[in-house]
């Protein structure tokens, strides 16, 4: 029964992503991933476009295009900045690092692809994540953290940014 009802709320979720056109919600999903054979943590991130491109506008630069065809070093840059300062990942009372590996494109969405290296074992996790909250009130973070074969998910919104994930 467990599984049923995360595998109706996974559909719910991906069928929200499939919607086309103007949204009247605001929602980003990570998958964040230990990997303890190479000792880190591998996020990705999935964001609507048109949201992200207006932050991004709003807050370093109005010329901001977020374009399939383009790969602007100018804008991976605001992108890696703007998740070091809104993304926090905490284990063993420390911040970690945020690397930007690159992002994609898919229908309505920008995925994009960090890692964190050099991640001592951990039992629990300290997360924070305001993404687009301070341009979306409405904003909602939905995070599934995956160690050892183990997923948890917390749900973040601007009044509730940060959570902790204990593991077995």
């Amino acid at each position: 029964m467990k599984h049923l009802k995360k595998l109706i709320f996974l559909l719910l979720i991906c069928s929200c992503f499939s919607f086309r056109g103007t949204h009247k919600f605001y929602l980003s999903v990570t998958n964040a991933e230990y990997v303890e054979e190479s000792s880190s943590v591998q996020l990705i991130t999935r964001i609507f476009v048109d949201d992200f491109q207006k932050l991004l506008q709003t807050r370093y630069d109005s010329k901001v295009e977020l374009l399939r065809d383009q790969d602007l070093a100018v804008n991976n840059a605001y992108i890696e900045k703007y998740f070091r300062k809104k993304l926090k990942i905490n284990t063993h009372n420390q911040d970690l690092k945020l690397n930007f590996i690159g992002k994609r494109y898919e229908d309505d969405l920008i995925i994009c692809y960090f890692e964190i290296e050099k991640v001592r074992e951990f039992s629990s996790v300290k997360i924070t994540n305001l993404l687009l909250t301070d341009l979306f009130e409405d904003q909602k973070n939905l995070v599934h953290f995956e160690k050892h074969g183990e997923t948890k998910s917390l749900l973040f919104v601007k009044d509730k940014p940060t959570d902790v994930i204990k593991f077995d």
